[in-house]
């Protein structure tokens, strides 16, 4: 007994598995040259899986922005995919194809060798990462090694990784055609012994293509967590090619269940200027957090950190 086509199609429909969730994220900031912003995020979340085929999965997030800021007066209202792409995750064979986001590095507070999304310490936001349209790709090519692969429009990534006892390491190679760089680079990070203390590197050799020189670029960080949940996390960057030392300082520890108190400082060692981050976040609810912060610069105009405006801000997120 054979059915018609149209009746196959909606029976493989029915074995869609979608998964739907929407989210709002409302930040007020008010910066020292009199500049009041109110931006706004609604992001729509659907993951499409099938019973049938598991190792398939497709993610669609778009966001709606609605900004407003002050001075110079602009209003805006934008709707754009934050991330769309089609994934395949097997025994050994990893793929994904569309807007992702490429995990590179292992900085907190930057990541040199992140050619795709790095880090940016100053943002309320530093985990929104821009996604990228590309094609990636990952091999476990043993029980303690890892492959992978990023091709994008003028990028690309190739990175070999060992899962050892004593860290995890990774080579890397990268290629950026819009900043004509060529990089050989590396990821470092494990326990030191027994300690409970977590170590941590990034970086590499910069090749510019147009001018036939070399930079190196490259962070060395430290993490340990009290029992009493306080936090300590201190990371050194250096770059030979902006000829800049820069160290940060973060402190984060939870007074209380629902609160969560954290400070970010971070100092130029070459000319002094610093700015301080000091956050504090209170969870409303299981799908709710409220975050209070500014952001306070000191320095000359002419220093690394000293021409930023004084800013604070209001984070409102809650989950649907």
């Amino acid at each position: 007994m054979s059915f018609p086509a149209s009746m196959v199609a909606a029976a493989g429909l029915l074995a869609l598995v979608p998964q739907y969730a929407l989210e709002n994220t409302n930040i007020l900031g008010f910066a020292e040259n009199s500049r009041f912003v109110d931006y706004n995020r609604l992001r729509a979340d659907i993951t499409v899986k099938h019973e049938k085929y598991e190792a398939f999965a497709a993610k669609l997030m778009i966001d709606n922005v609605a900004a407003f800021v002050q001075q110079p007066y602009n209003l805006t209202d934008d709707t754009s995919i934050y991330r769309g792409y089609l994934e395949y995750r097997g025994e050994t064979h990893f793929w994904v194809i569309g807007r992702q986001r490429i995990p590179l590095g292992v900085g907190r507070v930057w990541n040199p060798i992140d050619i795709f999304n790095p880090i940016d310490s100053q943002s309320v936001e530093p985990e929104e990462r821009p996604g990228t349209e590309a094609l990636h790709y990952e091999n476990a090519v043993g029980q303690l090694a890892n492959f992978d692969c990023t091709l994008s429009r003028d990028k690309g990534e190739a990175r070999l990784k060992g899962y050892l006892d004593f860290a995890d390491v990774a080579l890397v190679g990268l290629y950026d055609n819009d900043t004509k760089l060529d990089i050989i680079g590396w990821e470092v990070e494990g326990e030191l012994f027994d300690t409970g203390i977590e170590l941590r590197s990034e970086g590499g050799s910069f090749y510019d293509r147009e001018t036939g020189s070399r930079h190196t670029d490259f962070i060395a960080g430290a993490e340990y967590g009290f029992a009493n949940s306080l936090t300590l996390m201190g990371e050194y960057r250096f770059n030979d090619d902006l000829e800049s030392d820069d160290l940060a300082v973060r402190v984060s520890f939870q007074p209380k269940i629902l609160w969560t108190v954290t400070c970010l400082g971070v100092e130029s060692l070459n000319d002094h200027s610093f700015f301080v981050a000091p956050a504090v976040e209170y969870s409303t609810g299981d799908e709710s957090t409220v975050n209070a912060g500014a952001f306070l610069y000191h320095g000359s105009a002419h220093d690394t950190y000293g021409g930023y405006a004084d800013r604070i801000y209001v984070r409102w997120f809650v989950h649907f």
